[in-house]
């Protein structure tokens, strides 16, 4: 009797570990798109931390600094400058991938739209964006 008992815990730990696991692969692992629409959010929330972790070095570049990156962001709203950025497609190589994105800027009643692909490395197992190539140029406001 005991060892029935302990079979069907052991059998019952199994199942919450795998059904965790797959959880996990399925609906929470870090995917590209993922990595860009949360530098989106980064962005918008002036998150220096967290821009930091979801970059690379080379992404923010050699004069970086925080404060920089916040006062370019509290100027552009101020103006009252806005983006709209959406995902379109992306693509994984290894660790390399390109993520798609169409972007809408508007100031008052203004607006133009460019397109640009972000491209991400995976480092230590997260990806990170790397740098980013304009394929459609907006134009200024």
């Amino acid at each position: 009797m005991i060892l029935g008992g302990v079979c069907a815990l052991i059998t019952i730990v199994v199942v919450l570990v795998l059904a965790a696991g797959a959880v996990w692969y399925f609906a929470l692992r870090e995917t590209p798109q993922s990595v860009v629409e949360d530098y989106f959010a980064t962005w918008e929330a002036a998150d220096c931390e967290r821009y930091e972790e979801v970059s690379t070095e080379a992404y923010r570049g050699e004069e970086y600094t925080c404060e920089f990156w916040q006062e370019n962001i509290a100027q552009q709203k101020e103006e009252g400058i806005e983006y709209h950025d959406e995902v379109v497609s992306s693509e994984v190589d290894g660790d390399r991938a390109t993520v798609h994105v169409e972007e809408k800027t508007t100031k008052g009643s203004e607006s133009t739209e460019g397109i640009f692909d972000i491209h991400l490395v995976r480092e230590d197992g997260s990806w990170r964006l790397d740098s980013t190539t304009i394929i459609q140029e907006p134009e200024a406001l």
